[in-house]
Order: C-alpha cells, then sequence, then structure tokens
C-alpha cells in the first residue's frame, strides 16, 4: 500500500461526499470535515485496503490529508507485515 493510492482513495470520498454540493469538495481540508465524516472516511478506507485503522487512530497526530495518507499508508503496511 503506497500514500498516492491512499490519498486518491481520500480524495475519491471527499468528491463523493460533497459530489451534493457543486465544487464543494475541491480543497477541502481535513479540519472542514466533522467527526462523522471522519469516521464515514476511515470505514471506507478499511474496506477499500481490507486494513484496520479505527482502533489506531489514538496514533494519529493529526495534520492534513496527506498526513492522515501517510498514516494510513504506515497502518497498512504494518497490516502487512505481521
Amino acid at each position: 500500500m503506497d500514500r498516492a493510492g491512499v490519498r486518491k482513495e481520500i480524495q475519491t470520498f471527499m468528491d463523493q461526499y460533497y459530489a451534493r454540493e457543486d465544487g464543494a469538495g475541491e480543497g477541502a481540508e481535513m479540519y472542514d470535515i466533522d467527526s462523522f465524516t471522519m469516521v464515514q472516511l476511515v470505514l471506507y478506507l478499511e474496506d477499500k485496503f481490507n486494513i484496520v485503522i479505527l482502533e489506531e487512530l489514538h496514533g494519529f497526530s493529526g495534520g492534513d490529508f496527506d498526513a492522515f495518507a501517510d498514516f494510513v499508508a504506515a497502518a497498512g503496511q504494518e497490516n502487512d507485515a505481521a
């Protein structure tokens, strides 16, 4: 699992989530989404990559979607190694 692939899926989720609001997903940042949407994003990524990250979120120190993509990719690599 690579960071670029994870980042692409995050963008896909955001585009789908904001599809009902024309152009609202463009330039959306992590701080723009509420906790419910964050959980939806995590569940989407878990399903897409067949990994567990919800239980590991305590290890995420925050940041933007790029930092979150790094976190998810690292969690996926740890999952593959196990």
